[in-house]
């Protein structure tokens, strides 16, 4: 029982003797920091060393690759450690010239974005309330052999995109298929036959279809349009192909890009 008492005794006197818990925390706390300190003045001592022409070997680089970024970051390191250099001088110089260009390449780019929607014929019709958005290069009639975009704007909604194609010659082919294809690749164009389809004639025979355009179709369209030969093919009992011509193409491009703009505006990424 004595021994016992004695080493309660002898572990009390211990446990008093050492640093509390939190006092042991404070002293790494400090430690970590001083370490942190020492790390940022051995950062600065290596910067300092650094001389204006080392510090700005990696700025050609980026002017050749024109990424301001990287070089906003050395003229940082410049204007902190050498801001009287002519290295200093020179990539800020550089760093104006690139931001001033990328601003003017952003304008250059929103001006055209706009021009597609502006170089387009435009018709309001007042009784739906629908702005009709058409390609400049032709009128597509019904009595024609085309294929052609355009776009349908209701204030409040989205734009939306309809696809024309149509046939017109001496004698029907009754079609009841349509195909686009470029460079090998085809896609079908789906359509009701009793809803999209309309036919007429009067010294010849007319056969078309005006059809809503889903995304994947619009998917198509738009790796087609820098395809090299473009085609569309009107099928059924009889079958028509016809490559389409350079207004054609053209008037899909430019509504394709005014269908852009309209839905997500003259901003670009």
């Amino acid at each position: 029982m004595k021994n016992l008492f004695s080493l309660l005794l002898l572990g009390t006197i211990i446990t008093a003797c050492g640093p509390s818990q939190s006092s042991y925390q404070a002293l790494l706390d400090e430690n970590n920091q001083l370490k942190a300190e020492c790390q940022k003045l051995q950062t600065e001592i290596e910067n300092y060393k650094n001389t204006p022409d080392r510090l700005y070997m990696g700025a050609d680089s980026c002017i050749r690759n024109k990424n301001i970024e990287a070089l906003s970051a050395i003229c940082k390191q410049l204007e902190k450690y050498h801001p009287s250099s002519t290295e200093c001088k020179k990539a800020q110089t550089t760093l104006q010239k690139l931001i001033s260009e990328q601003e003017a390449k952003k304008q250059a780019e929103k001006a055209k974005r706009m021009s597609a929607v502006n170089k387009l014929k435009k018709k309001f019709d007042d009784v739906s309330g629908i702005t009709w958005y058409k390609n400049p290069y032709f009128v597509h009639y019904n009595d024609s052999n085309h294929t052609s975009l355009y776009i349908g704007v209701q204030e409040g909604s989205s734009p939306w995109l309809r696809l024309k194609m149509s046939y017109y010659g001496e004698d029907w082919i009754f079609f009841e298929k349509a195909y686009l294809s470029y460079d090998g690749k085809t896609k079908e164009i789906f359509f009701n036959k009793y809803e999209d389809k309309k036919t007429d004639n009067y010294t010849t025979c007319w056969e078309w279809i005006d059809v809503s355009v889903d995304d994947p179709t619009l998917s198509f369209l738009k790796e087609m349009v820098n395809g090299k030969t473009l085609k569309m093919r009107l099928s059924g009992k009889y079958s028509k192909t016809k490559t389409l011509s350079t207004a054609e193409i053209n008037g899909i491009k430019d509504v394709l890009l005014a269908y852009d703009v309209l839905k997500n505006g003259i901003e670009t990424d």
